[in-house]
Parts: structure tokens; sequence; C-alpha cells
């Protein structure tokens, strides 16, 4: 499994720019998110988090998340998003 540390902004003004930034594993193999050095976490974040979701399931790839600041947490059950974002 490949870790990728995603840090920054993932906001409404960086979402856009950000949707691409993944480097993706083969098909059937993971990829470990660490979120833990986001700094700022909005809507617009949680929608590039559920892209990169749905473009790994279209890939074949496993995706894990790790280290999602409290914003990110209190978001996902917001949304009720809590189970899709299960830490790995």
């Amino acid at each position: 499994m490949s870790t990728l540390q995603i840090g920054g902004r993932l906001t409404f003004d960086t979402a856009a720019a950000r949707l691409g930034e993944l480097a993706w594993p083969a098909e059937g193999e993971a990829l470990l998110l660490d979120l833990a050095a986001l700094d700022a976490v909005d809507s617009a974040g949680v929608s590039v988090l559920l892209h990169w979701q749905r473009a790994a399931r279209e890939r074949g790839v496993l995706l894990r998340w790790q280290g999602a600041p409290t914003g990110l947490r209190q978001l996902l059950e917001v949304y009720g998003l809590t189970e899709l974002f299960a830490a790995a």
C-alpha cells in the first residue's frame, strides 16, 4: 500500500485545482491518504474526497484514509459520511 500525504487547504478556493493531484497505483492495489497535514477543509473539500473515492472505485483501487483533522471529521458527521470515510 502506498501512502500519500494531503496537506494545505482543501477548500472552495483550491478544490478544482486539487481534483487531479493524486498519482493512482495500479488496479487492485491500495492507496492510503494521510490527511493529518490539512490546514483547512470545507464542504468543497469533502466533495474532492468524494470525487477521489469515486475515481478509486472506477480504477479498482482501494482508497483508505487516516489522520482526518477534527474539522473534517465534524463535516463528515454532519453529512452522514462517517462510515464512507472510515479510517484505514
